[in-house]
């Protein structure tokens, strides 16, 4: 019996062992499981900026230098300074979204053990540049990978030629029911950027559009065989930073417009469709017009106001064509940027001057390349702005495509 009681002890402290390995080695399963992922958001994140990058001259803060680096498994940040060297060495305990798109919240630890935090953020998802706002380190700047090397002749002012001119994306699907189709544009001239991005209803008609940003001071670098860095600021000094590279004339990849690269091409529409003679009618018949009925407008107003950028450009064509009077342009030779405002549309024209047209003509690729604007007004008319006075003139009553 003595001898019973003994082994049913020692099997029993047995199974209660093997259990509790168990639950250990369940533990340890499960540990590293949130870990890793942890783990390789941060990996995802910091990667890409692990270079060792001085901050840009319009954070005013030229003298620091930023890098992310991995010791020993984890994250770190170095802050140091080109006259005092080593500020901070922190290592990076954890990370959370602010809610703001690409704004990150990461949790350090500085060599003194102070805990504290600090917003990082991709400019605009992309890999080209960051910004750092630290609290406890008392700064906001603004990091360029591309001035790694730091060497302050490496931007030359302006873009170049190559790149200048407006670009467009296809329609991409959304899974909206009410606007399912998007396409983005950018513009690049001599001295600015500017990137729009227009929704569309199912009938690829402009439905809304949301200026994505307006920036100047425009300067560039060579980064490779058919590949530019182009930087621009906006009104309140934040970088923005594209890698453009061309894939031919009229085709581009751009990275850092979004978090991942987008293919554009330089002529966003397809030739005109020939017009009948009848189907503009010209502004000289208002008085004929202030006859009509309040329903007749109304309805030219809503089918005018609800046109394709297809329709678009060939309903100003005619208009864009006449001011070439000696020269065989078509519509091919330049590009559009379609947009919506106060329930109007809108549609900049621009000189293609890659065109072989403009280049056979000798066509300063350094001047404006914008050659009118046009717009349709709330009674569905075609409008056009005088570049000088920025009054706004009836070109054609209705459209007739």
């Amino acid at each position: 019996m003595k001898k019973l009681l003994i082994a049913i002890s020692v099997s029993f402290a047995g199974l209660m062992l093997l259990a509790g390995c168990k639950g250990n080695q369940a533990d340890l399963n499960n540990t590293p499981k949130k870990s890793n992922n942890s783990s390789q958001k941060l990996d995802q994140l910091l990667s890409p900026a692990e270079k060792k990058v001085p901050a840009d001259d319009s954070s005013n803060q030229s003298s620091l230098i930023s890098q992310f680096y991995q010791s020993g498994g984890r994250w770190h940040w170095k802050l140091s300074s080109s006259q005092s060297g080593t500020i901070d060495d922190s290592q990076v305990n954890s990370l959370k979204s602010t809610g703001t798109k690409y704004v990150y919240q990461l949790k350090l630890k500085s060599h003194q053990n102070k805990h504290y935090t600090l917003k990082f953020n991709w400019i605009n998802g992309g890999h080209q540049a960051y910004t750092i706002d630290s609290n406890y380190h008392n700064f906001h700047a603004n990091f360029i990978l591309a001035d790694a090397n730091q060497r302050t002749d490496a931007w030359q002012d302006g873009a170049p030629q190559v790149l200048q001119g407006t670009w467009a994306t296809a329609y991409t699907t959304t899974g909206s029911s009410q606007t399912p189709y998007t396409k983005r544009f950018l513009m690049i001239t001599e001295s600015t950027t500017s990137s729009v991005t227009n929704q569309y209803d199912q009938n690829h008609r402009l439905y809304n559009s949301s200026t994505d940003l307006n920036n100047d001071q425009v300067s560039y670098q060579l980064a490779g065989q058919d590949t530019y860095l182009l930087k621009s600021y906006s009104s309140g000094h934040t970088p923005t930073v594209y890698q453009l590279t061309l894939l031919s004339s009229n085709q581009i990849r751009v990275s850092g417009l979004t978090s991942t690269p987008l293919t554009l091409s330089k002529s966003a529409t397809m030739p005109t469709t020939d017009q009948n003679s009848n189907s503009t009618t010209r502004s000289q018949s208002s008085a004929a017009n202030s006859s009509s009925s309040s329903s007749q407008a109304a309805t030219t107003s809503s089918h005018s106001a609800q046109l394709t950028d297809q329709q678009l450009v060939n309903w100003v064509w005619p208009e864009v064509k006449a001011l070439y009077p000696n020269t065989n342009v078509q519509s091919t030779d330049f590009t559009y940027l379609p947009q919506k405002r106060a329930g109007m549309l809108y549609l900049d024209v621009l000189e293609n001057h890659s065109a072989t047209i403009f280049k056979n003509h000798q066509v300063d690729p350094n001047t404006n390349p914008k050659v009118a604007s046009f717009r349709v007004n709330s009674t569905g008319q075609l409008e056009e702005m005088n570049p000088t006075t920025g009054n706004w003139t009836v070109v054609s009553d209705t459209y007739g495509g």
